[in-house]
């Protein structure tokens, strides 16, 4: 205490970046080029460009971030919320240098996470780990919820410019597209996010002759991270709405103007690959017009005087599915198991969370499908990693596309060796079933980026009041393009609540930081939509099966999400 009492701490106040359009500090950047876009700029006959910026989000999953770890007889042991056990699992290992054997790590009942409880439940498994670890008893350790939105990580807030070449007619000749994401303070996994954005700079258009630059720079703001799209619904944003300001700017027709660059099958994508499967973009289109009346509306609506405005618009969207580029093959590996036992009972092992996105019981009726036997014979457990293979992280609508698939294949080679009454284990793991038309260079950022692609056209109907500018949202539309439905019940819970989530991030939620700190944190002052918020929502499926997913299904949780914001601003 008398050693304390002499302690002077002397704080000196250093230069600090809030602003993301003036950090010098680049963290990550990556590029690509396609065709010749200097030469097409330097014959253009005129140059539109505009800045876009986009805001943090949070994620409001239900429980706050929280973790048990009790160190015991030389075994760690962590259980809580997360998405990813074998992130918690690797973390664990660099910290304190343990072999696998003596790590254990399960998920706990979770709530939802959207990329929230991707990266940042290492911290608090940490936290926990070691003060059990010095303790020697049991540590529990959980955010309230202040504490959880100041500390964990968000959406990265975007700063885009979008420089279009036009020609005297107003054709597109050439995109020069520059991405900034606010990194925070600390790289996180921000690399990945920039990249996935940049690649889907393009969205559903086809434009020849491109200039990408993407870069994470670094402020003294919140570290962001993994959030439902990973980076694409910015740049998502930014293109769709960029393409219909250049029609405005021309005096064209923003529908009919987009219409002209959509892409078609066979079509180079972004990054010079090849649009491989069927296309359906435009008739999905034509059926979301039909749906929502949009031309009739369209029509009425402009015409509107008084003090109520009504207004209605189309978001259009193609991102691509799963990881991109190789990382499925060459840096996750997955790899799950099937354990029939006596009973003939299948316990399916995988390290894939349920979240409350009801993966597990869409596994189930794959595996049940394929073997033959009911549903209720099948069992999926959440995962502990000293029982379950490392099948990759929960992220990326990889799950049921790439982890589905697998437990596919092992059904099938189970089915085929049946031995009834008899204990079996399958184990499989990731290969590739579909080579590139253009490999990908990890390089140079070209080639096919995704194994296959997801699209959606969403419509928003809103009332504006002019008398207070509260604008309310009448009713939703969407048309989603996610191959063969697996649970038709699931998958439509999955595109309601993206498309709620996506008029919170449209709309609703601001995410305010003074000097590097957040201002709300707390649900009564950072407002996400409730029921009462929504109109009438309706969707449909366009049914676009792909080859080389479990009965033709491909990711699907993240499509609903980004159309919003570009149907409804």
């Amino acid at each position: 205490c008398l050693f304390r009492d002499k302690i002077q701490v002397l704080y000196q106040d250093l230069p600090a970046c809030f602003d993301l359009a003036e950090s010098e500090v680049i963290l990550h950047d990556c590029s690509f080029v396609k065709g010749d876009p200097e030469e097409a700029f330097a014959s253009a006959y005129e140059v539109f460009e505009e800045v876009l910026t986009t805001g943090h989000q949070e994620h409001a999953y239900l429980e706050p971030q929280g973790m048990v770890a009790d160190y015991r007889d030389g075994l760690m042991t962590v259980k809580g919320a997360m998405q990813c056990p074998f992130y918690i699992h690797n973390a664990l290992k660099v910290a304190f240098g343990f072999s696998d054997r003596e790590i254990r790590v399960v998920q706990a009942t979770l709530g939802g996470g959207f990329g929230g409880k991707e990266d940042y439940p290492s911290v608090v498994g940490l936290q926990a780990a070691l003060a059990s670890y010095v303790t020697g008893h049991p540590v529990k350790l959980v955010l309230d919820r202040a504490d959880d939105i100041r500390g964990s990580t968000k959406r990265h807030a975007a700063h885009m410019v979008f420089r279009t070449a036009l020609d005297r007619e107003g054709s597109i000749l050439a995109m020069d597209v520059d991405i900034r994401l606010d990194g925070g303070a600390y790289l996180g996994i921000s690399t990945t996010v920039i990249e996935r954005s940049l690649v889907h700079c393009l969205g559903p258009y086809v434009v020849d002759n491109l200039r990408a630059y993407g870069t994470v720079r670094k402020t003294n703001q919140i570290v962001t991270g993994a959030f439902r799209g990973f980076g694409d619904p910015q740049s998502l944003f930014g293109i769709d709405t960029h393409m219909a300001h250049i029609a405005l700017h021309l005096g064209k027709d923003s529908l009919a103007f987009r219409q002209d660059y959509l892409a078609r099958q066979g079509d180079r994508t972004a990054t010079n690959g090849i649009y491989r499967d069927p296309v359906p973009i435009r008739a999905m289109l034509g059926r979301a017009m039909e749906l929502s009346d949009y031309q009739a509306k369209r029509q009425l609506y402009s015409s509107d005087q008084g003090r109520f405005r009504r207004g209605i618009g189309i978001g259009l969207i193609g991102r691509g599915c799963g990881f991109a580029g190789f990382a499925e093959r060459d840096a996750i590996k997955a790899v799950v198991k099937l354990h029939k036992d006596e009973h003939d009972q299948v316990e399916a092992l995988m390290a894939t969370t349920d979240m409350g996105q009801g993966i597990h019981t869409s596994f189930s009726k794959v595996i049940a499908e394929t073997i033959g036997i009911p549903m209720s014979h099948v069992i999926c457990q959440r995962p502990d990693t000293q029982r379950v293979p490392n099948s990759g992280p929960t992220n990326a609508s990889r799950s049921m596309q790439t982890v589905g698939r697998l437990l596919q294949r092992a059904a099938e080679r189970l089915r085929d060796d049946w031995q009834a009454g008899k204990e079996q284990i399958i184990e499989e793991c990731y290969r590739d079933e579909r080579q590139p038309l253009v490999p990908w260079d990890s390089e140079t950022f070209t080639g096919d980026g995704f194994v296959t692609y997801g699209w959606s056209v969403t419509v928003s109907e809103v009332t504006l009041d002019m008398l207070t500018a509260e604008v309310s949202l009448d009713k939703l539309w969407g048309v989603f393009d996610v191959g063969r439905i697996i649970d038709r019940n699931i998958v439509e819970g999955q595109m309601h609540g993206g498309m709620v989530q996506g008029y919170g991030y449209a709309a609703l939620e601001k995410l305010e930081i003074n000097q590097g700190f957040i201002q709300q944190d707390r649900f009564n002052n950072y407002i996400i939509p409730t029921a009462a918020d929504i109109g009438d929502i309706h969707i449909e499926f366009h049914e676009n099966p792909y080859p080389c997913g479990p009965f033709g299904a491909k990711g699907a949780a993240e499509l609903p999400f980004g159309g919003v914001a570009p149907s409804y601003v």
